[in-house]
């Protein structure tokens, strides 16, 4: 059985259990393992053997150790405990992934991971200074409409890029966004900041002329790995860094997310409904985006 044969037989057993993006984010690691084994059956394989893709995978491919710990090995190890149990009929007879990590470097942050307020007024100017494009409205949408999205709820720019027109509603007299596409494949509901309203954001969505407020599906391929909204989260971010010259050091996507978790902070919002609006789930993880103001 070879390392694509167990991707396969745990994925069809983790359609309806897993979240889409975490099927594929797997999927690109089990890749990586799959190359690195070759024809090799995934029953012969050692604890050796997967310290050594994950040696391969930082020399060869140039990813850092903290991220193979944190994804190649998280994603293979989920795999291999699955194929050992009972829920993956015992494939195997123990996961050759416990226990086995890279020794990750000590990096001292050089900065917050929030946005200053330089970088915050920059980029939302820039935002509001976009006009229509006809070519492509979707694009010139999502960066007239995202970033300011972003900076008022905290959310990842990907469940933002896939908003819909049915996503804006009114719920009991609150005007609410919801956000079908997350990381955890949870709905999540988040009210929309009234300054949203001001700018004109629901005569926006009531006039689109697409269902997808942010991408048409016409333009992108079916059944490719990357989604439209995920492209166009991706084009968004190159377009921040490149129009404001944004600090190499801070993320022009996700600084959304620490700064606006740090702002909830000082602004006294009880942190469960701070996690509720972000989407965090377990405190400790929620906390390491805030960063005390001064």
């Amino acid at each position: 059985m070879s390392a694509y044969d167990l991707f396969d037989r745990w994925a069809a057993y983790s359609t309806d259990k897993r979240a889409a993006n975490t099927l594929k984010r797997y999927r690109a690691s089990f890749r990586s393992l799959a190359a690195f084994v070759g024809e090799r059956d995934v029953r012969s394989l050692t604890s050796d053997d997967l310290f050594g893709w994950a040696e391969w995978r930082r020399d060869h491919d140039g990813v850092s150790a903290r991220a193979i710990n944190k994804n190649d090995l998280v994603a293979a190890s989920s795999i291999f405990r699955w194929a050992a149990g009972r829920s993956g009929r015992r494939l195997i007879s123990s996961n050759p992934v416990a226990g086995v990590s890279l020794d990750e470097p000590r990096i001292a942050a050089e900065r917050a991971r929030t946005f200053r307020e330089d970088e915050i007024a920059a980029i939302l100017r820039a935002a509001s200074a976009i006009e229509d494009n006809a070519e492509n409205p979707t694009r010139s949408n999502a960066r007239r409409w995202c970033p300011w999205l972003a900076a008022y709820s905290g959310a990842r720019i990907a469940e933002l890029t896939n908003l819909e027109k049915r996503d804006v509603r009114n719920e009991a007299g609150i005007v609410v966004v919801d956000l079908r596409v997350t990381k955890a494949g949870e709905l999540r509901t988040i009210p929309l900041h009234g300054h949203l309203i001001e700018q004109g954001f629901l005569n926006f969505v009531k006039t689109s002329l697409s269902e997808t407020l942010f991408y048409h599906r016409a333009r992108h391929r079916k059944n490719a790995e990357t989604s439209p909204a995920e492209q166009q989260a991706k084009a968004l971010a190159t377009w921040v860094r490149a129009t404001v010259r944004l600090d190499p050091r801070v993320d022009p996507n996700h600084g959304w997310r620490h700064t606006w978790k740090t702002r909830a902070l000082g602004a006294g919002i009880e942190e469960r409904l701070r996690d509720a609006i972000t989407g965090h789930r377990i405190a400790s993880v929620g906390r390491r985006y805030e960063t005390p103001s001064l």
